[in-house]
Formats: structure tokens, C-alpha cells, sequence
């Protein structure tokens, strides 16, 4: 029996950009994307790298058109972006191509992420996460969740002796900012209401040998009665903006909260919904257009 054929579809972006375009090319092939890191390209601006893969034979005329209106629509929003390259591979080209590029990296601080075939030997006081990267979300690229691990470095000096009992993750994704309070030593609630964030999610959590400190659960924000030491909410503007006085409402009286996933533009409208929460910010971090919010009780 011939072996498929597959097609290789690699397209250069803004770094800021990578993220979003890998949930598309995700959504539009049917399976897990190459985020290439934007160091391995020599280009300014930043322009990092995304490959997608289909079988040859699911690249028809339809399928290439929709590809071609996203990337217009990027284009017409003023964002750069670079020739697409195509190839065909043959199938066991494809599946190491698919791997290749996933390799150990330092995210932020001492937090480490790694595919599970990739080995990593950690040395010093370093936080190794594993990560499937099956999908393009939640693999520690966007900038938002990097601001939140940053945060969450600044908040955790103490936390080798008094770990918070209790953390919250609000629209955990695939788990990543839960996985790194729990490999600290909290226990962790995560939910979510996508079914391939919480497939996701639970994979990472056996991955990591953390099912005894973290669980994740199919539920609304809404629907949770406990308080937390510590809550992430990395979500959208407008889903902060709706679920603060819920989010204030979970947050014991000496608790954190770090919430990001919007751009600093919205940093004073942001800052002025949770104080009216009663909640006001201790530390603030940028990286690109987003910001993070580091949040305590006034």
C-alpha cells in the first residue's frame, strides 16, 4: 500500500501573532501546528515561523481559499506577513517534522517547558513542565501566559515553606499556569469549558504526575462556592471585565489574584473594574501589547 503524502504549509508572522494563527491553522487542518521560536529567524520586525500539515489530498481548492482570506484579513489589519512555503513530505517525514522543532525550553525565570520526548536534565531550583503540544494553544508562546508565569515568579519567593492550599485557574487552556502552581506545591482547581482545553489539560496533568495536586473540571466560574489563596484568570477583556465581581468574590481576604490575556491599552479601565471590586494592583508586568495585573484585597 503507497504511503500518504503530506503537505507542509509554513507561513512567517509577527511574533504576537503566532499564537492566534496556530489555533486557525489548527481548526482549519484538523491537527496540531509547529510554532517555530522567532530567534531562529534572522528579520526585524520579529517574524517567527508556523508550519500546519494536511494530506496532499485534503488541499483542495475550497481548503486553499480559506487559508488565503485569513491571511489577507491579517494583511489588511496592517500585520506583516511573509511568503507561504509549501512542500509535500512523504509520511515518515511528516511525523518527525511534526516533532522536530518541539524542543526543551526556559519560558520565564526557572520555569522549563518540555514535549514528552524530549529529555531535559534540570539543574538547580528549576520548574520542568511537560507539555503535549497537540495543539497550538497553551504551549507558553503567548505573551499573556508568559506574564503570568513571570507573575506568578514573583509572587512564589516564600512559596517553598508556605504554599497557598489552594489555587484557581480560570480558563485553564491546556493546564499550564495550574501544572506550575502545583509543581510548586499548591493544589490546584482548574476549569474550563472547551472539551479539547479540558482533554488537553488532563493529558498534562498525567504527563507531569500531578493528578494528586490538580484536577480539572467542566464548570463555570459561576458554579464554584470555594475561596482560593491564589486565582489566574487568563482569558479576553471582555471576559474579565463580566466575571470580576465573581472573580473577587472566590479570592480570600489575604489572597492574590493575577489576571492577564488583555492588551495595556486596557490596563486604567482594567484596574479601575477590579478596584471597584475592592482590589487593587501590587504589581504590574508588559511584554509586547499585553499586560499582566498582579491583584490583592485593599
Amino acid at each position: 500500500m503507497p504511503k500518504q503524502k503530506w503537505l507542509e504549509i509554513r507561513i512567517l508572522l509577527p511574533e504576537t501573532l503566532q499564537e492566534e494563527a496556530g489555533i486557525f491553522l489548527t481548526g482549519w487542518s484538523g491537527r496540531g501546528v509547529v510554532l517555530e521560536d522567532a530567534a531562529e529567524i534572522d528579520s526585524s520586525p520579529r517574524l517567527a515561523g508556523i508550519r500546519a500539515y494536511l494530506p496532499a489530498g485534503e488541499f483542495t481548492a475550497d481548503i486553499r481559499q480559506d487559508l488565503f482570506t485569513y491571511l489577507d484579513r491579517l494583511a489588511a489589519l496592517g500585520y506583516r506577513i511573509g511568503e507561504l512555503q509549501q512542500q509535500f513530505i512523504e509520511e515518515e517525514d511528516w511525523e518527525r517534522a511534526w516533532q522536530i522543532h518541539f524542543k526543551a525550553r526556559r519560558l520565564v525565570g526557572r520555569f522549563i517547558i518540555r514535549p514528552p520526548w524530549e529529555e531535559y536534565n534540570s539543574t538547580g531550583p528549576e520548574v520542568v513542565l511537560t507539555i503535549y503540544p497537540g495543539m497550538a494553544f497553551g504551549t507558553g508562546r503567548h505573551p499573556s501566559t508568559w506574564l503570568c508565569l513571570k507573575a506568578l515568579e514573583e509572587v512564589t519567593y516564600n512559596w517553598s515553606q508556605h504554599p497557598p492550599r489552594w489555587v484557581l485557574d480560570v480558563g485553564t487552556g491546556t493546564g499550564i499556569l495550574g501544572l506550575a502552581a502545583a509543581r510548586l506545591g499548591a493544589r490546584v482547581l482548574a476549569i474550563d469549558v472547551d472539551p479539547e482545553a479540558l482533554a488537553a489539560a488532563r493529558e498534562n496533568i498525567l504527563l507531569n504526575e500531578l493528578h494528586d495536586l490538580m484536577r480539572v473540571e467542566d464548570l463555570p466560574l459561576s458554579a464554584i462556592r470555594q475561596q482560593f489563596d491564589l486565582i489566574f484568570a487568563n482569558l479576553t477583556a471582555p471576559d474579565l471585565q463580566t466575571l470580576a465581581e465573581s472573580l473577587a468574590g472566590r479570592l480570600l481576604p489575604e489572597g492574590q489574584m493575577i489576571i492577564s490575556g488583555f492588551l495595556q491599552t486596557d490596563l486604567p479601565e482594567m484596574e479601575e473594574r477590579f478596584r471597584a471590586q475592592g482590589l487593587q494592583s501590587v504589581q504590574t508586568h508588559l511584554k509586547d501589547d499585553w499586560a499582566v495585573l498582579v491583584l490583592k484585597r485593599r
